[in-house]
């Protein structure tokens, strides 16, 4: 059977930043998290640039073209928000969470945090559906960009698009950085428990239990627990997931992944934890560690620990800044993602990511605009999720044989291979040959094998990974993609074909 290629999708245009933020489509969407209800999908981001305050929210169709949908809370403003005290009406308890974030409030023993300059701001949101039929939004505040002030709530609605009212407060972090910054929630529901992870920069990713009936935490705890010394630092703030320079935590959960072992196909089962890495303007990376258990241990293909003391660390990374040959933008600073799975079963990352036009032509005025990104996932014959770097187009996971991809590309591609401490990397030109050499700027090897996963040997690594029909938006045209990892270096590898279909 012929492969099937997606057709030109006609993405947006990636505007630059405009007073309308209803035309902004995928623009200034940053830690962009998504849920598909009827029919139809959802993108929840942080406040940037102007829009109303409280989260912004796109609606898709086809998960390809976006349109502004509005906020969340709908506020003019977190600071403007708490000075009127608007908290205690129509948004429920949202007032505590701008209580506590008053940046001249005093913690015993952890300091004192003495911005005053209106700063306050909600950060990255996560929504879904919960088990009473609500549309949960977990949402965070914190009193300033910088500090630990923060804290992580949960806010109801009956509708994807609001309004939402908050129910109460799930996790509190006072000023001082001596305890997990609450910010950046992601929940996950798996084998009948809910899960939290949540952290940032400092003292990494931690991991709390949540009622499934509520959302709220299981156990009960409170901040005022914590603070009298009736409940534990581990009892408050949970299990310690992963250290150092790391925010944008999603957990999720596969059950029977295909696995190779000893040539023979088996299926398992794990928990995969992603995150962020590095300055959120020079070196931001998307990384991956998995574990049997939602508690962890969470390591990379080498069996290290998730941590990042700089912008160097483990995990494996599954995307970094790169730039296509012939293209006229750099796909900069890619991060703070979210797994999804579809209802029909597709496997997606929405992660926001930067463009080098802006850095250059605007820098004098921000270099913080992004743009959301949607690419289709699948994992790899070691049982590691794998990316397309290309935008999602429509295309399908399906069978593809190395005749087919010779016929097709005639084994011409142009490669990025990531490196660990390396910011941005360049593609550069190979040739696949039907011997199963490869050559150009790396020498090597390569093979397919089962469905449509594929082996290649160079620079000392084999990377296993899968081949998939792709939209080549740089190109503007259909083509084959390879994406694979390193199973000693952690190392992503991808490929775009450069013959069109």
């Amino acid at each position: 059977m012929a492969l099937k290629y997606p057709k030109n999708p006609r993405f947006n245009k990636l505007q630059m930043r405009s007073p309308d933020y209803a035309t902004w489509q995928e623009g200034c969407a940053h830690d962009p998290s998504l849920l598909e209800w009827e029919g139809r999908y959802y993108v929840y981001s942080t406040d940037t640039f102007g829009a109303p305050a409280g989260y912004q929210i796109r609606v898709s169709d086809d998960l390809m073209h976006w349109e502004y949908a509005g906020s969340a809370f709908a506020l003019e403003g977190a600071a403007p928000f708490y000075k009127k005290g608007e908290g205690k009406g129509k948004y429920g308890n949202l007032q505590a969470a701008f209580d506590w974030c008053v940046t001249n409030q005093k913690e015993v023993g952890y300091g004192i945090c003495t911005r005053t300059d209106g700063t306050m701001s909600f950060w990255a949101p996560h929504c879904v559906r919960g088990t009473d039929g609500k549309f949960w939004l977990y949402f965070c505040l914190t009193g300033y960009f910088g500090g630990s002030k923060s804290c992580i709530g949960l806010a109801k609605s009956e509708n994807p698009l609001g309004p939402f009212v908050c129910e109460g407060l799930i996790v509190q972090s006072p000023a001082g950085w001596r305890t997990p910054n609450a910010i950046d929630p992601q929940v996950l529901f798996a084998e009948e428990k809910m899960w939290l992870v949540y952290g940032s920069y400092g003292l990494g990713l931690y991991l709390l239990e949540l009622d499934p009936a509520t959302g709220l935490r299981k156990d009960g705890r409170n901040y005022a627990q914590f603070a009298s010394g009736k409940a534990t630092f581990a009892e408050y703030y949970g299990v310690h997931l992963a250290s150092g320079s790391i925010e944008g935590g999603v957990l999720h959960y596969e059950k029977d992944v295909p696995v190779l072992e000893n040539g023979k196909w088996t299926t398992k089962s794990y928990y995969y934890l992603m995150c962020s890495f590095g300055s959120l303007s020079s070196a931001y990376n998307m990384r991956c560690a998995r574990s049997e258990y939602p508690e962890g241990p969470y390591t990379d293909v080498n069996g290290n620990p998730v941590v990042c003391s700089t912008d160097i660390g483990t995990g494996n990374k599954m995307l970094g800044s790169f730039r296509w040959e012939g293209d006229p933008v750099d796909y900069f600073c890619p991060g703070h993602n979210d797994m999804f799975t579809t209802k029909s079963g597709l496997r997606l990352i929405s992660y926001h990511c930067r463009t080098n036009y802006f850095i250059e032509k605007h820098l004098s005025r921000s270099n913080n605009f992004h743009y959301l990104y949607l690419g289709q996932y699948a994992f790899n014959s070691d049982g590691w999720p794998v990316m397309n770097p290309n935008r999602y187009a429509g295309e399908e996971l399906q069978d593809v044989t190395d005749e087919e991809l010779l016929n097709i590309t005639a084994g011409k591609f142009e490669t990025v291979l990531f490196q660990q401490g390396v910011d941005t990397q360049a593609a550069k030109r190979v040739i696949l040959h039907k011997d199963g050499t490869l050559d150009g700027a790396y020498k090597g090897s390569w093979k397919m094998y089962g469905t449509h996963y594929i082996s290649v040997e160079m620079q000392g690594d084999t990377f296993l990974g899968i081949v998939l029909p792709a939209w080549i938006d740089h190109q503007n045209a259909a083509g084959l993609t390879v994406t694979a990892m390193g199973r000693r270096s952690g190392m992503a590898l991808i490929m775009n074909s450069t013959n069109q279909i």
